[in-house]
Formats: C-alpha cells, structure tokens, sequence
C-alpha cells in the first residue's frame, strides 16, 4: 500500500523547490555581476539536485509498492 503522507510530502516539497528555482532563474535575468551570476546559477544547480532526489524517493517508494523508501 503506498503511504499518501509521504507522497503527498514529496509533492509538496517538490512544487516548493521548483518554484524556488523558477524565481532564482527569473531574478538572473536583472543580475550583472559575474560572481553573482556564478553563485546564483550553482544555486540553481543543487535546486535541480534536490528537486531530482525527492523524484527518486517516491520512484522507491512506489517501487517496493509503497512500504517505503528505506524498505
């Protein structure tokens, strides 16, 4: 059975992170600074990471039918 509080978490965090992301790429387009731009662009970089590690995390829940991402 898989856990719709977990799911529904993922999802959750998942929406935040990319609405973060989108905000952080927009606010590039005003930046002139290299160094700035440098750091903002890493910024967006581990924003992806993290966006791509919660997908795996309900890839294994929903592989192991839900029992978890641990199990």
């Amino acid at each position: 059975m898989f856990d719709g509080e977990f799911l529904s978490s993922r999802f959750q965090r998942i929406g935040e992170e990319h609405t973060e992301l989108v905000a952080m790429a927009c606010a590039m387009a005003e930046i002139d600074d290299r160094e700035e731009r440098l750091f903002r662009r890493l910024m967006i970089a581990e924003a992806s990471d993290r966006i791509a590690d919660l997908w795996q995390e309900i890839a294994a829940h929903l592989a192991v039918g839900g029992a978890g991402a641990d199990a």
